[in-house]
């Protein structure tokens, strides 16, 4: 069938995975060279799918979004600037931690969608309701939503006030959704950090984010224990309803790609790849684990509820038996996903990484290695595409010493999507693995595809396929090779502000007509831009698909029509 081979990999490709062999010297960064990873090895990827068979009866299925790609009402009941109002030339101006003085403000040159902002987004700020009642009809039930820092804590910081008619509006939500059986699954940092919080420039009241060390150079942030306190709002407020809860979703993605490689806050004094995503990404395991602790110490035994961080990573695959193209392909991915998961586990960053990174890695102190050791109820793992790599002399891009080729993959509409749904199966093995058997929720995985209307969107049978592969590898890591996946969420609920991309990509099984009109707050071409007010959701073939995977808890072949 058309869609069983569309994310296997080509037979001619796969055939070019030979053994040449190497000493095990040859594997920069361990002792011995990995193994090859597994179920998979070379020449036996799959060229065709299998969609039979049932899920686990308590699997979880749902759908999920973030704050400010869809939430809209930008400069409405009190929000404060955040760092994707900046990066994207919103108008702040007057607004609370901005640091735009006049318009039109600048925009981030990685900014791909110029004018592209989350100033009014999919709207649901003001259509929560009618997004329910969609839901609904889905037949869905568990939603993954995110709660916009500067919404809640405008300057970021608890001390400065807090805003009630933010947390009225997630009572809202949550309470809507409760009540028509949807479960939610909230993510406190989904990448929205205050403005007020990242102001170098300010001469009274500096502030650095996530990249500030103390005078000794060691990681050491203010907004750690300003996220603190904004989860224990969120704890406090909610924890009666909200039973599972993520810390940071994709701290990878907003510390490495935020250091300019298109994400925000990608400002000249932090674009240093060398250095400042590790000092990050340091500060936000320690605000992380301290925000788990608080949760166990305060919240978790009245509440009953359970809490982690969602991780992401791309599998990495060795281009050939070659042992430093194996272990150049596990670089790949213990720097990626090991380094934000390791610490959780064993409390220190993966070996490998350690020695090629060297003393710009920063070292854990006693007391901070047992805070982040355990700080994790679950594994949270967000899971895209597959590359393989090659060996390389030179660091390249991310210092895995490897080149990543994508090709007899099939590519999705984003230039970084490459599928392959066999990658997702070998990289669950790889968590499985390496980390004890943890309970594993996917809380991510989806599929962009262009479409100028609701009728050309309306048959997204390159969606579909990619749902019908990944679900099939999934079912085959629990039964087969005994992986504890718990869930799967699929992105996204509906067709959002795509960061950088702005609206030009759509991940949405729902597609949204953005009424696209005029928005005098957005730096340039400001008579296309989403107007609120009369936004249309429209499902698509694949949110139909993904119903009938729910109801029924079993596999589906890719071609079902409703």
């Amino acid at each position: 069938m058309r869609s069983s081979t569309q994310f296997a990999v080509s037979a001619a490709v796969a055939a070019t995975a030979v053994s040449t062999g190497a000493s095990s010297s040859d594997c920069l960064g361990f002792d011995t060279c990995p193994d090859f990873p597994q179920p998979y090895g070379p020449g036996s990827y799959p060229t065709s799918y299998n969609y039979t068979g049932t899920f686990p009866s308590d699997f979880v299925w749902g759908l999920g979004t973030a704050s400010y790609q869809v939430e809209g009402a930008y400069n409405e009941d009190g929000r404060g600037a955040s760092i994707w109002d900046t990066f994207t030339g919103a108008n702040t101006v007057g607004m609370v931690g901005s640091v735009c003085n006049e318009t039109p403000c600048p925009i981030n040159e990685a900014q791909f969608d110029k004018g592209a902002t989350g100033n009014v987004a999919c709207d649901q700020y003001h259509q929560y309701k009618e997004d329910v009642k969609l839901m609904v009809s889905l037949g869905l039930k568990n939603y993954r939503f995110s709660i916009a820092w500067p919404r809640v804590v405008p300057t970021g910081s608890v001390a400065d006030g807090v805003n009630e008619l933010a947390l009225q509006y997630y009572d809202n939500l949550i309470n809507e959704l409760l009540a028509n059986g949807i479960t939610p699954y909230v993510t406190l940092y989904h990448w929205d950090l205050p403005q007020a919080l990242l102001n170098s420039g300010n001469a009274t009241n500096p502030t650095y984010g996530w990249y500030e060390t103390d005078e000794n150079g060691h990681p050491n942030a203010k907004v750690v224990d300003h996220f603190v306190d904004f989860a224990k709002i969120c704890f406090g407020r909610y924890g009666d309803r909200v039973k599972t809860w993520l810390t940071f979703n994709e701290a990878w993605t907003f510390l490495y790609l935020g250091s300019g490689s298109g994400k925000a806050p990608g400002i000249a004094e932090y674009n240093n790849v060398s250095t400042y995503p590790y000092i990050g990404g340091h500060n936000v395991l320690i605000a992380h684990a301290k925000a788990v602790k608080l949760y166990r110490d305060e919240f978790q035994a009245s509440q009953g509820g359970s809490i982690g961080i969602t991780n992401n990573c791309d599998w990495r695959e060795p281009a050939s038996e070659a042992d430093v193209d194996v272990g150049a392909a596990a670089r790949g991915v213990e720097f990626w996903l090991g380094w934000f998961a390791d610490p959780l586990y064993f409390g220190d960053y993966p070996e490998s990484m350690k020695r090629v990174v060297g003393d710009r890695l920063p070292t854990f102190t006693a007391e901070e290695s047992a805070l982040v050791k355990g700080s994790a109820d679950f594994f949270g793992l967000n899971h895209y595409g597959t590359g393989w790599v090659t060996n390389s002399e030179d660091p390249e891009w991310m210092e895995i010493h490897g080149v990543v080729s994508e090709e007899g993959f099939p590519q999705a509409e984003s230039i970084w999507l490459f599928g392959a749904g066999w990658g997702l199966r070998k990289l669950l093995n790889w968590v499985n693995l390496r980390y004890g058997n943890p309970d594993i929720f996917v809380t991510e995985g989806g599929w962009s595809l262009p479409a100028d209307s609701a009728a050309e969107a309306q048959h997204d049978l390159d969606r579909t396929g990619y749902y019908a592969n990944y679900t099939s590898e999934i079912l085959n890591s629990i039964v087969e090779d005994g992986v504890n996946v718990k869930g799967y969420f699929a992105w996204s609920l509906m067709d959002n502000f795509e960061w950088e991309r702005g609206y030009v990509e759509r991940f949405g099984v729902i597609f949204n007509d953005f009424a696209f009109g005029t928005d005098e707050n957005t730096a340039t071409n400001q008579t296309h831009q989403p107007t609120a007010g009369s936004q249309v959701r429209t499902p698509k073939d694949s949110a139909c698909w993904l119903s009938q995977l729910w109801q029924t808890n079993s596999l589906l072949d890719p071609d079902f029509q409703c």
